[in-house]
């Protein structure tokens, strides 16, 4: 495939929105984990911006020992006489470790603590197992709360005590949740005017303790599907309009909006009988952006709230964090250079089918941390193996935070324009993102399909038209590809050792340029032009920043 790529460089496009700068994970207990704290201090390093950090469970009742897809807090328990206990030790060594990198949580709250249960929730004898309980395992959890009032007082005293710990002006730039997914059996049990009044109570007890705080939901899931664009309608409207649940007012305050989009949902998950032939399935971009699209769409119906921020808060190439490529052998894209390029094509996109819209989304959350107990690459979607191993994705990460502030006009001929859902996946596409800093220009350019099969290798020919400065000019050249910043391409060639050196194996891992530095002269028109192969799932970053008088290639 050969791809020509044209960068405007004044072609000035507005700030480069850093929309990709946020994670999200269910084991809220591994935040402050020995690893978990190593790995918030290398997100610190990264970050050129604060991330967003949403968690699940920050309510859920348990024994504070998280597993995969499991956390818990006991922030709240009655006494014997019924008086309701707040407990805040754990929620603390959560949040101070997130806000001690600098970044900002995305508080959700959930899900609902034991003694919330109501009387009627019954839990099925048949599924008691060793070490969960009946409240785990019959999804108690699930339900609305059994008094409404005792759970706006908890959302209160919990952003109270917030206040107190952090300063109210830190606070307000958090985000506050309600619930998740209320709009499918896997996350709620209650209907849709449970959900509501649950929203009412929630944003009465948060805006209470904290009349700045930004409360918001509804978490919706599958924004395409009618089901769930109805679910969607219907809760604006309410808090528009509709009556309000905790203060009998008209309308709620809604300060955001929040929905969800994966790219596949890989059946079966869990494959037991491996003699078979095993399909392969790939996520699609294309479906992704149908979400968001619509999602969009619907918000975008409801002109009073045209100044409300849109997070995409549950963003990824597939559902399933825990399941990896031991479970269905599709999970193998998390590993590999696929899940960056997969990203950094995604957030391209994003931007381009949100500026229609207004430029309205505030971020995208890959929902993606560590695993304790895993084998080495697992394939879990995590930004780290064993041993805190770095997977692709934290390059790819490194590689967006390194672009430029302002974004520059770019044209591709490998471009793909028009993706259909039902529609080819192996179909490659080489594109690019480029940004200007203050005397350097960036340009990240990546070669992908759909299908984590694909293969093939691009000549990409990329021209900058008038650079905003003189030359004579030093261009840099990082790669990420399977010979360059992939530990698990290293992995592979060791012969997928299952207890590797991990010495060699992080070295294998950092950000690694391509060719040595060279020095470029500009043409008459202050154009510059570069020629290089780029194999599928490769990224290219190239820093162009101009030549000082003696100034030496580094």
């Amino acid at each position: 495939m050969n791809a020509r790529i044209r960068v405007g460089c004044r072609d000035r496009r507005g700030p480069l929105r850093r929309i990709w700068a946020s994670i999200g994970y269910d084991e809220i207990n591994w935040t402050y984990t020995a690893r978990g704290k190593a790995l918030y201090r290398t997100l610190r390093d990264l970050a050129e911006v604060p991330y967003h950090v949403r968690n699940h469970n920050a309510f859920t009742s348990g024994n504070g020992l998280s597993e995969p897809a499991r956390g818990s807090t006991n922030v709240y328990q009655e006494a014997p006489d019924g008086t309701p206990v707040y407990d805040w030790t754990l929620v603390d060594r959560v949040y101070d470790t997130i806000a001690g990198a600098g970044f900002r949580p995305v508080i959700e709250l959930g899900f609902l603590p034991r003694d919330l249960v109501p009387t009627e929730a019954k839990a099925a004898s048949w599924s008691r197992d060793v070490g969960h309980e009946s409240y785990e395992m019959d999804g108690l959890w699930k339900h609305p709360p059994r008094d409404y009032a005792r759970w706006e007082e908890l959302c209160a005293r919990f952003v109270d005590h917030l206040v107190g710990r952090f300063g109210r002006e830190t606070v307000a730039q958090w985000h506050f949740e309600v619930w998740n997914e209320p709009n499918i059996p896997n996350y709620w049990k209650g209907s849709f005017d449970d959900y509501c009044r649950l929203y009412d109570h929630s944003a009465a007890g948060v805006t209470r303790a904290l009349p700045a705080a930004r409360i918001g939901g509804p978490g919706l899931a599958r924004p395409a599907e009618p089901s769930a664009n109805e679910f969607l309608r219907r809760f604006l409207a309410h808090c528009i309009s509709g009556r309000n649940w905790a203060t009998g007012r008209t309308g709620t305050r809604l300060d955001f909006i929040s929905i969800h989009t994966k790219g596949a949902h890989y059946r079966p998950r869990r494959i037991y009988n491996w003699q078979h032939p095993i399909e392969r399935e790939a996520p699609s971009t294309a479906r992704m952006l149908r979400d968001v699209e619509v999602g969009l769409e619907t918000i975008g119906g409801f002109p009073e709230l045209r100044e409300r921020p849109v997070v995409v808060d549950e963003c990824d190439p597939a559902v399933g964090t825990i399941y990896g490529v031991h479970d269905n052998p599709n999970f193998v894209v998390t590993n590999t250079e696929y899940y960056p390029a997969f990203l950094c094509a995604l957030v391209r996109r994003v931007l381009d089918l949100d500026r229609a819209f207004g430029d309205r989304i505030a971020f995208i959350t890959s929902w993606a941390f560590y695993m304790e107990g895993k084998r080495f690459f697992e394939g879990n979607r995590t930004l780290v193996t064993n041993d805190n191993l770095e997977k692709p994705i934290m390059n790819g990460l490194r590689l967006l935070s390194r672009l430029g502030e302002t974004r520059l006009g770019v044209e591709s001929t490998g471009r793909r324009d028009h993706l259909d859902v039902d529609g080819p996946v192996e179909e490659a596409e080489v594109d690019a993102l480029a940004a200007e800093s203050p005397g350097k220009v960036t340009v990240l350019v990546w070669h992908r399909a759909d299908a984590w099969w694909a293969e093939g290798c691009a000549r990409v020919a990329l021209v900058l038209e008038r650079l905003p400065f003189p030359g004579p000019v030093v261009v840099r050249h990082l790669r990420l590809d399977g010979h360059h910043s992939n530990t698990y391409a290293e992995w592979h060639r060791q012969g997928r050792p299952e207890d590797p050196g991990p010495a060699r194996l992080h070295e294998s891992g950092r950000l690694a340029l391509l060719t040595a530095p060279t020095r470029e002269t500009l043409g008459p028109d202050g154009s510059l032009q570069l020629e290089f192969s780029l194999p599928m799932f490769g990224l290219s970053l190239l820093e162009i920043t101009p030549v000082a008088s003696g100034h030496e290639l580094s």
